[in-house]
């Protein structure tokens, strides 16, 4: 059990702390206060809990026979934290449910889809540093010199240059 400031200080140490450790921890289920006044909770969870839903629907309508074989990292992994708030000055106590993985550790976070996205600070970095006309590959390195944390790839760092323009343009017109 711990204490903290924030929400958002809740969910970064339990991210940092994940990230160390060689996991993904996403956001399960949050809550805001309903009418019957409870508080605000939070549910933290590794990335790789719940199971694959298929939605896919074949050419002719049913949902039967599948067009091609697909595969997902959900495993049902049981590990979960819980936050809530705690008294009326808006501090979060994070209350471990189960802390053990059914997964063994990435040794690597490159290519995790969730680890690797770019926080506000780092995206205004690769703005400004793709605006004086910095190569890709420098705006990358730039980024994990930073952050030794950072996980990001090449393909992030365009893909952020792509929505970025496309944003810009969508304000021309």
């Amino acid at each position: 059990m711990q204490i903290f400031t924030s929400r958002e200080a809740l969910i970064n140490w339990a991210r940092e702390v994940g990230r160390r450790n060689g996991f993904v921890v996403v956001i399960k289920m949050s809550a805001a206060p309903n009418r019957r006044n409870k508080k605000p909770r939070l549910t933290l969870g590794c990335e790789r809990s719940g199971t694959y839903r298929d939605t896919r629907i074949t050419k002719d309508g049913t949902s039967g026979k599948k067009l091609k074989q697909t595969g997902s990292k959900k495993c049902g992994c049981p590990f979960t934290l819980q936050g809530k708030v705690v008294g009326s000055n808006e501090e979060w106590m994070l209350h471990v449910v189960c802390g053990v993985h059914n997964h063994p550790a990435a040794d690597f976070l490159e290519g995790h889809s969730f680890a690797g996205r770019l926080t506000k600070e780092e995206t205004s970095v690769l703005v400004d540093m793709s605006k004086n006309m910095v190569r890709p590959k420098d705006i990358l390195v730039t980024l994990k010199h930073k952050n030794e944390l950072n996980v990001s790839t090449m393909k992030t760092i365009y893909n952020a240059r792509q929505r970025h323009k496309v944003a810009e343009r969508a304000g021309r017109s």
